[in-house]
């Protein structure tokens, strides 16, 4: 097959991009490399004669134009992720994710494309919030945007705004595609933006107490190995507009209990300083994915702490390699 992944330098799409490319398909890795990096990582994949890395922004119509319109299957990951972005550019987070999917709908439009599009379990979080006895959270879960007048919720709303666009798309014009919601992804290569390394780099620099953000707010984190595996089986599957929840179900976990399995790794007794959580967030968040488990039979693979010892492995020679310029892949 003929595959596009947009957002291909970035996290999840890198991983997929490499997934995509081991299964032997022809893989178009698109992005315009604001947030992802064409890195060693990506170097090394492009030596593989199906890769093909694709530079453009897919906020411009004329760049979008150049796109090939044969490809069976479009991975839609580009946008602007990272909490600390939705608060610093929300117009940008916004533009990025509603721009770019109207473009491409329209260029695939008389195409028989199947148009994979990442969402995010944060376009139910105030539904979540108000009432807990919808964790673990179905596919059906209303979805509220909390506050419009948050910042933080440019990219929920963003997101959501999308996963309304393909429904309509789909009324007026053929369209398969498949949302996906993720969950708590992470893994090597996320960046710096996101909980996991940023409690990685403190822990491994910092002194003194450790402060913890909404310590006793739970997550349930899923390894992007099993996230990107089941997006791709999903998407080879025959199941088609409808949503889709991935994530890893089994592992709840406090924020305190999971910064103190990385302190742990540096033997760290650090105090943990608690400290109120950020305005917006959600008390609980694991996914319901029995729906996955029965369409295409995943099940997660790997556990937290084997995915948490290859993440902390990785950003422990990165951070040593990368710290003294501080430069990020984001």
């Amino acid at each position: 097959m003929k595959i596009l992944v947009t957002g291909g330098t970035g996290f999840i799409g890198s991983h997929l991009f490499a997934h995509a490319l081991s299964e032997g398909h022809q893989v178009h890795c698109c992005d315009n490399n604001a947030r992802g990096q064409k890195d060693l990582f990506v170097d090394e994949l492009l030596k593989n004669k199906n890769a093909q890395f694709i530079r453009l922004d897919l906020t411009d119509a004329d760049s979008v134009a150049k796109l090939d319109t044969d490809y069976d299957i479009i991975f839609h990951l580009a946008a602007i992720n990272g909490t600390e972005n939705f608060y610093k550019v929300p117009y940008t987070v916004m533009k990025v994710a509603i721009q770019s999917t109207m473009l491409l709908l329209e260029h695939f439009k008389e195409t028989n494309s199947k148009f994979i599009f990442t969402s995010s379990s944060e376009v139910y979080a105030g539904s979540v919030k108000k009432n807990p006895g919808l964790i673990p959270t179905p596919e059906s879960v209303e979805c509220t945007i909390e506050d419009v007048g948050n910042e933080r919720f440019s990219y929920a709303g963003s997101k959501l705004a999308c996963e309304i666009l393909l429904n309509a798309f789909a009324k007026e014009h053929e369209l398969d595609y498949q949302i996906i919601r993720y969950h708590n992804i992470y893994g090597p290569r996320m960046g710096t933006k996101h909980v996991i390394p940023q409690f990685i780099e403190r822990a491994k620099f910092e002194q003194g107490k450790f402060a913890l953000f909404g310590g006793t707010q739970t997550r349930a984190f899923c390894y992007v190995d099993d996230a990107v595996t089941a997006t791709f089986d999903l998407a080879l599957s025959k199941h088609t507009n409808e949503i889709y929840h991935i994530g890893n179900d089994e592992e709840e976990i406090e924020m305190d209990k999971l910064a103190r399995l990385v302190l742990d790794r540096y033997d760290s007794g650090r105090e943990l300083d608690y400290q109120p959580a950020p305005a917006g967030s959600v008390p609980r968040r694991c996914p319901d994915i029995t729906k996955i488990k029965h369409l295409i039979g995943y099940r997660p693979s790997v556990d937290l702490t084997a995915g948490l010892t290859k993440t902390i492995d990785w950003y422990d020679s990165w951070f040593d390699a990368n710290k003294p310029s501080k430069q990020q892949i984001l």
